[in-house]
């Protein structure tokens, strides 16, 4: 079977190539995103049994935290030299939160306080990742910004 290789700084993530081609066909299907019509188009004219994704391809990123949170691939940790399945990894936030939905704002001085004075709310971004079982960060992303 074909795999596609997605490198980090601390990971190696593996994944099916059938499992990214219909996560790319869906995703461009919902909302043609330039960048994921180009990943599909390299998945689907490459040659070999491996296809490693460029550094270029920075949004792949977002592709592989998305991949990982439907449970596909698997990903060697470059720190502790272990391969782990994607469902092995323990998820991490980023900055105020997984989404915008799920921001905690009393940590960072109360709702309250948003509403006594007129003041613009401040910039926010969250995001999400994984770490490996040893606690290695693997990836990690921002996801949104305010």
């Amino acid at each position: 079977m074909n795999i596609v290789i997605f490198k980090t700084e601390n990971a190696v993530f593996e994944f099916y190539r059938k499992d990214v081609k219909e996560h790319l066909i869906n995703l461009t299907a919902e909302n043609s995103v330039d960048e994921a019509v180009r990943l599909l188009k390299l998945i689907l004219t490459a040659s070999g049994e491996t296809i490693l994704i460029p550094n270029q391809h920075d949004y792949f990123g977002y592709i592989a935290l998305e991949l990982i949170d439907a449970g596909k691939g698997s990903v060697t940790c470059k720190v502790c030299g272990k391969i782990y399945n994607t469902n092995e990894l323990k998820p991490i936030t980023v900055g105020h939160g997984r989404s915008p939905f799920d921001v905690n704002l009393e940590n960072k001085g109360g709702v309250k306080n948003l509403f006594r004075r007129k003041q613009k709310l401040p910039a926010m971004f969250g995001g999400k990742g994984y770490h490996c079982p040893e606690g290695h960060e693997l990836i990690s992303i921002i996801t949104w910004r305010t």
